[in-house]
């Protein structure tokens, strides 16, 4: 897959929710998806804080509660990468377009790791030395809220989570479908990449299906890699392919690709 550094931006789109979750982050050189997931119309909780002990339980001694809808993602990086430099990756494109630092911590600053994995984020994978960990709130001028946690585990992978949060009062955002065909119809899409209007990109979601012995995600991962090597090297700077899998809407269909264009 090749990497397109104007932009990288995670559009799901969903049967039953308004909300359409994006993340305008490029991932980090060989990041791995290892999931992600969206709801729609839940009670999220934005923390501010360190976390501590409450009670029985463990919570961030601020947080902001809201009704929204929020997508979220997991990375894997490898284990050679520098924490600092996985964080400054992320924080500095976070802090572009005007985006406000509600809350930031690092190390022992952020309290318990365990508790952040475990008891806000609820996923374990998470956890690492307490010592290793960064986190980082922002809100954007729509009222979109993104949060980054990061932490090494102790096998040595570098593991990344991103939320990002929509209230139910925040000003939509609208994304517009270009260019929809099939994903393996390599001459259209070739032509339709070469028919751009000069200085723009594009961000190509697939879709898939389980086939034979692939699962969904691996399908897709073929199909980008097959549409990749297809357009060849003079084109794929100018498109980021994004696998959906099958968490496409109805309306995407089976093993299609949904070309938007990049905003400036």
């Amino acid at each position: 897959m090749n990497t397109f550094r104007a932009m990288f931006c995670v559009f799901l789109f969903c049967s039953n929710a308004s909300f359409a979750g994006f993340i305008g982050l490029e991932p980090y050189r060989e990041a791995q998806l290892v999931k992600s997931s969206t709801k729609s119309d839940q009670e999220v909780e934005i923390p501010l804080s360190k976390i501590r002990r409450a009670g029985s339980g463990w919570e961030p001694e601020s947080v902001i509660r809201l009704q929204g809808d929020y997508f979220s993602s997991l990375y894997k990086v490898n284990r050679n990468a520098l924490l600092p430099d996985v964080y400054a990756h992320y924080r500095a494109q976070m802090l572009s377009g005007g985006r406000d630092v509600l809350f930031e911590c690092e190390s022992r600053g952020c309290g318990s790791s365990n508790a952040w994995a475990n008891n806000f984020f609820g996923d374990y994978l998470l956890y690492g030395a307490d010592q290793s960990q960064y986190l980082l709130v922002v809100q954007n001028n729509q009222g979109i809220y993104q949060i980054l946690y990061l932490n090494r585990r102790g096998a040595g992978d570098v593991m990344v989570r991103l939320d990002e949060v929509k209230s139910a009062d925040a000003k939509d955002t609208e994304f517009e479908i270009v260019a929809q065909m099939d994903a393996k119809d390599i001459p259209r899409i070739r032509r339709f990449i070469e028919g751009l209007p000069a200085g723009q990109n594009v961000v190509a979601f697939v879709t898939s299906q389980n086939s034979g012995v692939l699962s969904a995600i691996q399908s897709g991962d073929k199909l980008i890699a097959d549409a990749s090597a297809g357009i060849g090297e003079r084109l794929q700077g100018r498109v980021r392919f994004i696998n959906l899998a099958d968490l496409g809407r109805e309306s995407l269909g089976v093993n299609r690709i949904s070309f938007v264009y990049v905003r400036p």
